[in-house]
């Protein structure tokens, strides 16, 4: 499981760091030769006083 918060404070989705968290699944379960199979995805919008965060609950299965 991967858990991101985005430094900024403003309005919108998490994107720039779901892509982080995907790029770290990959990196992971490239070591073992496998893909990411994703489990489960949370995101929660950025908003007043309140920065985006991401929660990626993944598995690494065989390509």
């Amino acid at each position: 499981m991967i858990a991101k918060k985005s430094p900024q404070v403003g309005f919108g989705p998490p994107i720039s760091i779901k892509g982080e968290a995907y790029s770290e699944a990959n990196e992971f379960c490239a070591k073992e030769g496998k893909a990411v199979e994703t489990v489960k995805l949370d995101e929660t919008n950025s908003g007043f006083a309140r920065s985006a965060a991401i929660s990626l609950e993944f598995r690494c299965v065989s390509k």
